[in-house]
């Protein structure tokens, strides 16, 4: 067995050679899909096929015997594997090959073997291959099930960590992250990784589960933030919980994750916390992501700078805490020609529609509101200043969600008709 491992280690070693497999199952098919991908020709015998071999077979990617294996199949194979469900034909049939000394691979029995091959993970961009050296093939199975259901994360390390060390949150440090706008796939690789290894992860409600899933099955997983229930001098005593418990848990030697929306300093209390921290002598790092602006406008096709429509951003608060007092905006001097991108403004629309139009912008001014942007249930309505709150209230939009104000949030030429469909809907056209 140990001159045969030596020359075929893997699928790819039988490229044009010709292959007998006898069975047609689920282990059969994986194998037969794996001698193809290498390259091999192959004749497949069993009673029953599987709908994948069949169609190979109707494609003429094989050829098919149709029946009990017979010894004289074995006639000119190079190589053979014996995957049927019957331990004891499997038997006999790595007896038979041994005595015509052609080299034979039995499912599960690594000591009916005369070669072994690792259980191998395909993808584009890469091929893993398991080996226990036939002791545990059990073992190798149930990695390459868990490499197949982690097999895009593994793309995205190759593709974009190929360079870099391997990311760790380290032990008695916080680690201030950006979630992004909720689309799990805009992550960013830093943040994946300092995710996937934390002790601790303290969020917010609007961090999606698809997200929070990413994180260790071992990570203790808290959430201070509750919709609706953290207003005023709520607010307030929800934020020093976070600071009291990101002390505490560092101060204990765990690694801490502290899962934010969006981007931590863009309305995020991230610049607090980070203050919090240092004064405590916490040691703290800060992990940027897709800001919801930025997030929101990309999914919905909002350019926020454009040569013919806007020259400039702005991004504002729309609600800020009651212990602010009245919001410090001035929005007489937010510019009339670029966009303004407004946060947490859905519970007080009709305010900032008067607002607005107080600092003089013209009731023709476009609009657009993104809820849930990025995310498989996104919405986005569309209409002019002058029917802001009419169609927010029609709409009935809720947070999450952003409001875009100027010439880009106009429906663009290239945007499908589909959406324009609903966007007269929601104007009231």
């Amino acid at each position: 067995m140990s001159e045969m491992l030596r020359y075929l280690p893997a699928f790819h070693d039988v490229r044009g050679a010709s292959v007998l497999v006898v069975g047609a199952g689920t282990v059969g098919t994986r194998k037969i899909e794996a001698l193809l991908a290498g390259g091999a020709r192959i004749t497949v015998v069993a009673k029953v096929f599987s709908a994948v071999v069949e169609e190979r077979a109707a494609h003429g990617d094989l050829m098919v015997l149709r029946g009990a294996f017979h010894p004289d199949q074995m006639e000119g194979a190079e190589f053979i594997f014996a995957a049927t469900p019957d331990r004891t034909l499997n038997r006999r049939i790595s007896a038979e090959a041994r005595r015509r000394r052609i080299p034979v691979n039995v499912a599960d029995s690594p000591e009916e073997c005369t070669f072994l091959l690792p259980a191998v993970v395909r993808e584009e961009e890469f091929t893993v291959a398991i080996s226990t050296g036939g002791r545990h093939p059990g073992a190798a199975k149930a990695l390459r099930e868990f490499l197949e259901e982690y097999r895009a994360e593994i793309s995205v390390r190759l593709e974009r960590g190929r360079r870099r060390k391997r990311i760790a949150a380290r032990p008695g440090k916080v680690y201030i992250v950006g979630a992004g706008p909720g689309d799990p796939d805009l992550l960013t690789v830093r943040a994946l990784g300092l995710l996937r290894s934390a002790d601790v992860v303290i969020y917010d409600y609007l961090v999606p589960q698809e997200i929070l899933s990413l994180a260790s099955g071992k990570a203790a997983k808290i959430c201070y933030a509750r919709r609706g229930r953290t207003a005023g001098h709520g607010a307030v005593l929800k934020q020093n919980a976070i600071h009291e418990a990101m002390v505490r848990l560092a101060r204990e030697g765990k690694s801490v994750v502290r899962l934010k929306s969006g981007d931590p300093l863009v309305f995020g209390r991230g610049g607090e916390e980070a203050e919090h921290l240092s004064r405590k002598e916490i040691p703290f790092e800060i992990v940027p992501g897709i800001t919801a602006a930025l997030g929101c406008a990309a999914a919905a096709a909002i350019p926020l700078t454009h040569r013919e429509r806007s020259s400039s951003v702005t991004f504002v608060a729309g609600h800020e805490t009651d212990e602010k007092g009245k919001s410090a905006v001035d929005w007489g001097l937010l510019p009339k020609d670029g966009t303004l991108a407004i946060y947490m403004g859905v519970g007080r629309v009709a305010a900032i529609a008067d607002d607005l139009t107080a600092a003089g912008f013209s009731p023709d001014t476009a609009f657009a509101i993104v809820e849930n942007g990025s995310r498989p249930e996104q919405r986005v309505v569309r209409g002019i200043l002058s029917d802001l709150s009419r169609i927010a209230l029609n709409s009935g939009i809720r947070s999450p969600a952003i409001l875009f104000v100027g010439r880009t949030a106009a429906a663009l030429p290239y945007e499908s008709t589909e959406e324009r469909s609903d966007e007269s809907v929601a104007q009231g056209v």
